[in-house]
């Protein structure tokens, strides 16, 4: 699976990923997948050779080019 990215408004670089659980209990559980999913689809495990049906799915967008320019400093935690 290739990933397609894309240049959204604000000029960020971004990919369409889907953080995954399996249904089969495949100990990779939790992992991301590249591209849009759903419940019940069959996709390419990323952590081992098999496919696997998708038990619960949310799609992510993941941004590629971000920098930080200034950190904010820490504020003491109170009674510190």
């Amino acid at each position: 699976m290739a990933e397609k990215l894309r240049i959204n408004d604000d000029g960020l670089l971004l990919s369409d990923t889907t953080m995954v659980e399996f249904a089969d209990g495949c100990t990779d559980a939790g992992s991301f997948v590249p591209g849009t999913h759903e419940v019940g689809e069959v996709v390419p495990c990323l952590g081992c050779d098999g496919e696997h049906r998708i038990a619960a799915a949310l799609p992510l967008e993941v941004a590629y080019n971000i920098e930080i320019t200034e950190a904010e400093p820490e504020e003491a935690e109170p009674g510190h």
